[in-house]
């Protein structure tokens, strides 16, 4: 399944760049997120649940960061298996810059599933709109904070 689309940012690029790349910010923003630990640079290991209502499943996998251009972009590669399936994404990142210090993030990512779960494309596409919400709600936070 292949996902694609843009989100804009009241920040230039080299701050959603680093905020991107942020775990703390990753581990806010993620639904489901409950651990992202560093392996070694630009290889991690993950643990999310991800489920609605009562019903939830207990991913365990591994994201690798490559092709980074600060504050231009990256590319994610993210596996990860549950009980009874598993989960692959290739996701490409790119910070466009806008006038006035905006940025227009730009996605595309190719998702596929094996085993028992199924998604459709507008549950993943809400999954990432909440988690692109939820990266908007860590700037405004940290801005409040006087860190950006």
């Amino acid at each position: 399944m292949r996902v694609v689309g843009t989100f804009q940012y009241d920040a230039p690029p080299e701050t959603l760049y680093a905020m991107f790349t942020n775990p703390d910010a990753l581990q806010n923003a993620t639904p489901g997120l409950q651990s992202l630990r560093e392996m070694e640079p630009d290889r991690w290991e993950a643990v999310a649940k991800v489920g609605i209502g009562g019903f939830g499943l207990i991913y365990t996998g591994s994201m690798v960061v490559t092709d980074r251009k600060p504050g231009e972009g990256y590319r994610i590669a993210l596996e990860a298996t549950t009980h009874n399936g598993s989960v692959a994404a290739e996701v490409r990142l790119r910070f466009a810059p806008l006038a006035e210090g905006q940025t227009r993030l730009e996605y595309e990512a190719d998702v596929e599933f094996g085993g028992a779960q199924k998604l459709s494309k507008a549950i993943a596409k809400g999954l990432v709109d909440f988690f692109l919400h939820g990266m908007k709600e860590y700037l405004e936070k940290e801005r409040r904070r006087g860190r950006l």
